[in-house]
């Protein structure tokens, strides 16, 4: 079987390519290649030896006589495309804004700085973009193969777009559908989630006792999180994020709210995939430090509530005071009845009516339906539905709890008649003839709001599918409609600044994470206007007191994770630096780089001769463009440097200068053979060693509950596959660190006449 090497020019299948990536088995050998002819530039194909005909194109050894036009733009494209040993490869293609701050965690990966990133910066800072050229830069190394990305289900197209539009990486949305099409097509025991290389799944989708057996069952070299926050408390979210990245070589954990001001739960979301006690990479990025003037103005607008507002208030401590009298403190329970009333009076209302249903003796047996497991592919949540009501929260009277609740509820309902900020929010709306974003946090809030505004608009709230939010965001976006109420729960990761920039908080969340989400909406990087966030605060009331609680927080939440640690303050200046060379490659980079370049290893050296202006601008009589590459013991492409000479040296002594010119190139490139490959080897490691001491327990599977038995599964399959595994790739790694250096090669020669 023939060895290929990356950087060969090949022919198959009756077209040329270039081979970019070479994996070697027993028997064959898969051979990655991009297109270098028209029509194909760029564009990826695997082809498997020796079952494919895979035959080199030969090189020609003697100059090609080229006209000054095609020979500047091969030039230019070999001056693009040369990087530095640690620095990034796919970048300069990518589209996406070269911004340090965008280019630091990409480095660090690059370098061998760690496995574990958490992505914190500020709302619309470019997070995604930030994950997105980490993997770009992965594949292109050939350090990873599989990635799987865990995103609220509303954000599943916008990070496949992403994907696809910035980086050309190909993914696949998984769903529920999309899994039973793989599983009637393959056969039979077949994993469906193993036909995925790159897969994006909805979180609450694969939380799923059965579906995170068959997820966590497969090998994925990258996980990525996205709004990570919402797994950092304990819950199924978070066991099922757990359960993967322990298992990832790689973790990205995205979140622009890691904080919320509770110290567990943000040492609960850094602990996210740590397996060996090493602490987690975290960005975090204002505005200021990424260099963008701030664009947001906060107004605060104390909204008086009616006499029948006020009358609901006041019941409505009265019982808090009975409850409290009888049970003691109940704060935190009472604190969700205080919400509802402060979110609108129609909310209070409703979950009042709820209650005194379940305590009529007569329609006890009406009490709330059990809701259904009828989400098959992961899009709706329930965050924004109407909690339950708190157990404890009742009297031992039962007839006097009924009569409180009644008074209470029908004061609700004659205050929701005209609520003091639905009144105050139509009035802002007459005022600003822009498109507005208004949130709010419970769906029939949204609701009730909807009712109340003769303006065109749209909601977007849990409950809904797939298609009714792009419905939604279609309206929205291009001017249908000009309002859009939304819940937290249907908010996140949305991008409007294109859209609109007005945001109104119609009451104030109670997690100061919520807060920053909501404005992060339209106050993102693009975003040309001045942000106007208005947060309606009804005066008189506990919203008043909340709104102090909450700048606490957020200050706190501030002060825990603003100090950098010492690497990433170095790794940001290198990133700037970084920004400033790949802009330059930018500059100089044609348009048609790779089919230049896959015409010039086709062909052999090109030869021109300089003239007119060009002619006197050259000092020298000769100059020869030389490229030396630096390839693994796989072949794999470790490496590779554009040498200029100046030909004023004896022929003889060309090689012996080429040899000196890239002495500190080659040390360089030894240096991140090693870096680079030494922390993902770490922590595999560390993998193999955790599943081998958690081996699961003797267990008797019972006949109606099998999550013992799907445990027992997952933990052996991933076991076994971390530790198969982890012996491929300690083999690669010193494959890898083997790196040799093949013979310069010509490329351009500039000849005087």
């Amino acid at each position: 079987m023939q060895k290929m090497t990356p950087g060969t020019i090949v022919r198959v299948r009756r077209e040329r390519w270039r081979i970019t990536d070479v994996r070697p088995y027993d028997d064959c050998q898969v051979i990655t290649v991009t297109g270098i002819t028209p029509g194909r530039a760029e564009s990826a194909r695997h082809f498997l030896t020796p079952f494919d005909l895979v035959v080199p194109v030969g090189r020609r050894s003697s100059a090609r006589g080229v006209r000054g036009s095609p020979w500047r733009r091969a030039c230019r494209a070999l001056v693009a495309a040369d990087a530095p040993p640690g620095c990034l490869q796919t970048a300069v293609r990518a589209g996406i804004d070269l911004l340090p701050h965008q280019l630091a965690p990409a480095l660090a990966i690059v370098r061998g700085l760690g496995c574990r990133i958490l992505l914190a910066d500020e709302v619309g800072l470019g997070k995604t973009v930030q994950a997105g050229l980490i993997v770009s830069e992965l594949r292109a190394g050939g350090a990873v193969d599989r990635v799987l990305v865990l995103t609220p289900a509303g954000l599943r197209d916008q990070w496949l777009n992403e994907l696809r539009a910035r980086f050309g990486i190909d993914a696949a949305i998984a769903d529920a559908a999309a899994v039973r099409v793989h599983a009637s097509t393959l056969p039979a025991g077949v994993n469906p989630w193993t036909a995925w290389p790159i897969a994006i799944a909805s979180l609450d989708y694969v939380k799923r006792a059965d579906v995170l057996a068959a997820v966590a069952a497969c090998r994925w070299d990258v996980v990525i999180v996205d709004e990570a926050h919402n797994a950092a408390a304990d819950s199924d979210r978070h066991h099922a994020v757990r359960a993967l990245a322990a298992r990832a070589s790689y973790v990205l954990l995205l979140t622009a709210t890691p904080h919320s001001g509770d110290e567990r739960t943000f040492e609960s979301l850094c602990a996210i995939g740590d397996i060996d006690r090493r602490p987690i990479l975290t960005f975090r990025r204002s505005r200021a430090d990424a260099g963008i003037a701030a664009t947001r103005r906060l107004h605060t607008l104390r909204v008086t509530p009616t006499a029948a507002e006020r009358r609901m208030h006041r019941l409505l401590r009265d019982y808090a005071d009975a409850v409290a009298s009888e049970h003691g403190d109940l704060a935190l329970a009472l604190s969700v009845l205080q919400k509802r009333a402060l979110s609108s009076a129609w909310a209070l209302a409703e979950s009042v009516e709820r209650r005194l249903r379940v305590l009529d003796p007569i329609g006890a047996v009406d009490g709330e339906q059990l809701a259904l497991p009828l989400d098959l592919q992961g899009e709706l949540t329930a965050d924004d539905e109407a909690p339950p009501w708190p157990a404890e929260v009742r009297l031992a009277d039962v007839d006097r709890d009924r009569r409180l609740l009644r008074t209470i509820g029908a004061a609700a309902r004659s205050a929701a008649g005209r609520e003091s900020k639905v009144a105050a929010l139509t009035r802002l709306l007459r005022r600003v003839a822009e498109p507005v974003l208004v949130f709010t946090e419970y769906r029939d809030t949204l609701r009730h709001v909807a009712s109340a505004i003769d303006r065109p608009l749209v909601l977007l709230h849990g409950g809904m599918a797939a298609d009714e939010r792009r419905d939604a965001l279609y309206a929205f976006r291009h001017g249908t409609a000009i309002v859009m109420l939304a819940t937290d729960a249907a908010g996140e990761g949305l991008n409007f600044h294109d859209t609109c920039r007005f945001v109104i908080n119609l009451e104030l969340p109670w997690n100061p994470i919520r807060l920053e989400q909501r404005i992060g909406r339209v106050d993102r990087i693009g975003q040309r206007r001045r942000v106007h966030a208005v947060q309606l605060v009804a005066a008189g009331t506990a919203e008043i007191r909340l709104l102090d609680r909450l700048r606490a927080r957020e200050t706190a939440a501030h002060d825990a994770i603003a100090t950098p640690a010492p690497e990433i303050r170095e790794l940001n200046a290198h990133a700037g630096d970084e920004a400033i060379r790949l802009r330059g490659a930018r500059m100089v980079m044609p348009s048609d780089a790779a089919a230049i370049l896959g015409r010039l290893d086709a062909t052999g050296p090109w030869i021109t001769t300089p003239r007119g202006r060009w002619r006197r601008a050259v000092p020298a009589k000769r100059i020869e463009l030389w490229r030396v590459n630096a390839e693994d013991e796989d072949g794999r492409l470790a490496g590779s440097k554009v040498l200029a000479l100046v030909c004023d040296v004896e022929r003889s002594n060309v090689l012996d200068a080429l040899a000196q010119a890239s002495h500190e190139w080659r040390g360089a490139v030894r240096i991140h053979a090693f870096a680079s490959p030494r922390a993902r080897l770490a922590r595999e490691e560390a993998i193999v060693a955790v599943a081998a001491a958690n081996a699961p327990d003797l267990y008797q599977p019972g006949l109606f509950d099998r999550r013992s038995e799907r445990a027992r599964l997952i933990a052996d399959t991933a076991g076994a596959t971390a530790s198969c595994a982890l012996d491929e790739r300690r083999v690669r790694v010193q494959r890898q660190q083997n790196v040799t250096f093949r013979p310069p090669e010509l490329l351009l020669v500039l000849a005087a006449p």
